[in-house]
């Protein structure tokens, strides 16, 4: 990230200035291997918009946040395009239409991207009392260069209101020139395995219901202590993600049993961010989906067992070779001689029709946790919490994001359905496992 000294003794500075030129006048580039699929997808039903907000200590003034749009935007040239179409493929342009303007915010968020609105940009930046969000359509970015660009953008805001904040991996600094390794397609750079995996799917469980007006959703979050919950998962061995994992697998498992004699596979979608197992710095999609996968059929599982199924299943598929074999199978699908000579327009139908059909039908759940992110420190003192929610589904009612910051981990669903009692499971659970646990939704 912007901190980070080089590490490879053998390149001149001269080279590395050179770098940080190219990403700086680059006008256009390819989407990654990952935002090919969102633009075809991208329809009135379904639109992969996720959120992710800030929250601050004082109210948020809209003209000092529109200011600090307008100061960072240039430090982040992969958020500062319009999407286009070409005859094979969608790419990227710089947008000439100036920053995006800052709205007060709305009650459903994560709403269609239309590609023609907001002067033409991919996210719409929204403010509310003390809390800066920002809904950001997939094809630009994952999680985790989402919560570069805000917590970047919240960093600027308070330096603008009189407040001396420094930088880190997660807050940029908006004087610096931005680098080529920011922009790469690390898909691209990083599939070489030589392995021919298949990539199969089944269909699963869905606990469904009656789905919300159009454009409509339900948001649920819960605020917990970090600490607490640390001690509630260490004495088993087992990360966040899985113990998580684990209490959604056996939610459903027990919806599903009480609703149908039949039973299906249940499973947990958790993508897993790249860029550790890969060295990649990118602001760009890198993160690749794992499931985690229960046949009900084979016997009742307890709890313990379902934390030990996650724990494993996780590890197995996190390891480099298996996640190397995936994202080169993904790049091959891209590369498919007959796809690349296939129109767009044709393409564009294959992908809507196809996406009607399969949506979400291998996931019962989906959790993506984008970890402890880490503040300067004289920043901390100024933040309240990070919420991350994921786009709402289709077919299924449980999409989960968690952030922590502070201390402070938040755990929000997203749900296009109109009953709550997965959530409500969920926190009635936690709860009992002794934590303490703050509700807070936008339906009162």
């Amino acid at each position: 990230m912007a901190d980070r000294e080089n590490k490879n003794p053998g390149l001149k500075d001269g080279a590395g200035k050179s770098r940080e030129r190219a990403a700086e006048k680059k006008d256009w580039f390819r989407l990654d291997n990952a935002a090919t699929v969102f633009p075809g997808q991208n329809s009135e039903e379904w639109s992969n918009v996720f959120r992710l907000s800030v929250e601050l200590r004082e109210n948020i003034d809209p003209d000092t946040l529109t200011r600090a749009l307008k100061n960072i935007l240039p430090r982040f040239p992969a958020f500062d395009v319009r999407i286009r179409k070409g005859f094979f493929w969608y790419y990227f342009e710089k947008n000439p239409n100036g920053a995006p303007r800052v709205m007060p915010d709305i009650n459903n968020p994560c709403h269609r991207v239309k590609f023609k609105e907001n002067r033409g940009y991919l996210f719409r930046v929204y403010y509310h009392a003390r809390r800066i969000s920002i809904d950001m359509f997939h094809s630009l970015a994952d999680g985790h260069g989402g919560a570069v660009f805000i917590l970047s953008l919240a960093a600027e805001y308070l330096r603008l209101t009189g407040a001396e904040i420094s930088y880190n991996e997660f807050v940029l600094n908006p004087g610096e020139k931005p680098k080529e390794s920011e922009l790469e397609d690390s898909f691209r750079k990083h599939a070489d395995s030589p392995a021919k995996m298949k990539l199969k799917t089944e269909k699963c469980y869905h606990s469904g219901g009656i789905r919300l007006p159009k454009h409509n959703v339900n948001i649920t979050s819960g605020i917990i202590d970090y600490g607490e919950f640390d001690r509630l998962i260490k004495p088993l061995g087992v990360t966040a993600t899985e113990y998580l994992t684990a209490l959604l697998l056996d939610i459903h498992l027990r919806k599903q049993a009480a609703e149908s004699a039949r039973q299906r596979n249940v499973c947990v979608q958790i993508p897993i961010d790249l860029r550790r197992r890969f060295l990649s710095d990118t602001l760009r999609n890198f993160t690749i989906c794992l499931r985690v996968v229960i046949d009900p059929n084979l016997g009742e599982y307890s709890f313990e067992e379902l934390l030990s199924q996650a724990h494993h299943q996780i590890a197995l598929a996190s390891d480099k070779k298996i996640l190397n074999a995936m994202i080169t199978a993904y790049l091959r699908t891209e590369q498919n001689p007959f796809l690349k000579l296939t129109p767009l327009f044709i393409k564009d139908f294959g992908m809507n029709i196809g996406f009607s059909f399969t949506a979400e039908q291998s996931t019962t759940a989906l959790l993506t946790n984008l970890g402890a992110v880490s503040l300067p420190e004289d920043m901390k003192p100024h933040v309240e919490k990070l919420m991350f929610m994921p786009s709402p589904g289709l077919r299924n009612a449980s999409r989960i994001g968690v952030a922590t910051v502070n201390g402070k981990m938040v755990i929000t669903f997203s749900d296009s359905f109109a009953g709550t009692s997965v959530e409500r499971e969920f926190f009635t659970r936690l709860v009992r496992s002794g934590l303490h646990v703050k509700i807070e939704s936008n339906r009162y």
